[in-house]
């Protein structure tokens, strides 16, 4: 008898305790939308329509609806912030480059290794920047129109017709692709990232950074355009 009265008293007390708790940290209960969904249910007679307890089933269902959203909000946000550390330090290797050998090798290395993607082109109509580039390109004129239209940028799937064209062999392989129009003091050209990952570049999908990369390429070449190694 005397062990069932200490543990009921125990019990009491832990109750006491939650209780008091719960009191003073009331967002527990709030931001757990089952937890909430418990203490509120409560049990209604045959055939008695509980006005209040559909009421707190649909308010508990935005609850859940909000805290879907804000997670995947805060999950975009992060990839953003990945994402932008990720340009900005392809950028500040590319800046590492004294001439346009230097900069075709950097591209076709440390940018493809640090943006995640399988190929970096950038062709230019007109110019051929390079004797033997494997990032740096010349191209026929036109080519750009006949890539981009009168787009400025295009992402989403790899387009079979051009691959090639755009990325030689490896066009077979790459299933998603990023393209930026360029201008190089009169000459046409364009920048291509290409990856095997047939979502890692899609339609609707932000360009800024994108944009970003693309200007601060077409600033370093343009310096060094008319004065090959």
């Amino acid at each position: 008898m005397t062990g069932s009265a200490d543990e009921q008293a125990t019990l009491e007390l832990d109750a006491r305790s939650v209780r008091d708790f719960l009191r003073n940290h009331p967002d527990i209960v709030r931001e757990d939308a089952e937890l909430m969904a418990l203490i509120a249910e409560r049990e209604a007679g045959d055939g008695v329509v509980d006005l209040g307890s559909a009421a707190r089933g649909k308010l508990l269902e935005e609850v859940r609806q909000l805290k879907a959203l804000n997670e995947g909000i805060v999950e975009t946000a992060r990839a953003n912030l990945a994402t932008q550390s990720q340009i900005h330090m392809a950028v500040l290797a590319l800046l590492e480059a004294d001439s346009l050998a230097a900069l075709d090798r950097k591209m076709s290395g440390r940018l493809t290794g640090a943006l995640g993607v399988d190929v970096c082109r950038v062709l230019i109509e007109g110019h051929a920047p390079l004797k033997s580039g494997e990032s740096l390109l010349g191209a026929a004129e036109g080519f750009v129109g006949e890539v981009l239209g009168d787009k400025v940028e295009r992402l989403g799937p790899v387009d079979p017709q051009i691959a090639h064209a755009l990325y030689g062999q490896q066009g077979a392989r790459v299933k998603s692709e990023a393209i930026v129009r360029l201008d190089f003091n009169g000459h046409d050209g364009l920048m291509a990232l290409a990856a095997r990952d047939a979502h890692l570049f899609e339609a609707g999908q932000g360009t800024e950074l994108l944009n970003f990369l693309a200007r601060a390429i077409e600033r370093m070449i343009v310096q060094w355009l008319h004065h090959k190694p």
